[in-house]
């Protein structure tokens, strides 16, 4: 069934999982083109997300059904640690530098959704745009 696909979105908060079509049917339904989607998805310069790291064996059987209750036993990890309260490119940058293999531990903390954009042609022609001019990525940011 479509629950196990990457590529189809079914809820109405995107999957950290979703493949590049996944992200382009979920947002594509939004009216979000390509580089719209990539800097949306620039919000993870800032703020934190919750690992499955430090979570006991009985919260992750049944995630699903016991999330809220497991949520505070999960490692709180910067999706870019060097500054995940200042809002930049920084993300862009990261996402370069995590493709070329040129991060070291701890330094960034992407999941699969993020990691898309840079193995997706499409999406990574904006990242690129993005890490290079931080004014282009804030302009697409402005009503």
């Amino acid at each position: 069934g479509g629950r196990n696909c990457r590529g189809v979105a079914e809820t109405t908060i995107p999957s950290a999982g979703l493949d590049s079509d996944g992200i382009r049917n979920y947002f594509g339904r939004l009216g979000f083109d390509d580089a719209e989607i990539v800097a949306l998805m620039g919000g993870h310069t800032l703020g934190r997300w919750t690992s499955l790291l430090g979570m006991d064996k009985e919260c992750l059987r049944n995630l699903n059904d016991k999330w809220a209750r497991c949520l505070p036993q999960g490692k709180r990890l910067p999706f870019v640690a060097e500054d995940p309260d200042r809002f930049s490119n920084s993300y862009y940058q990261w996402l370069l530098r995590w493709n070329q293999r040129d991060i070291g531990p701890g330094d960034v903390h992407f999941i699969p959704s993020d990691v898309v954009l840079v193995v997706d042609g499409g999406f990574e022609s904006h990242v690129r745009r993005f890490a290079d001019d931080q004014g282009l990525f804030f302009r697409y940011l402005r009503p």
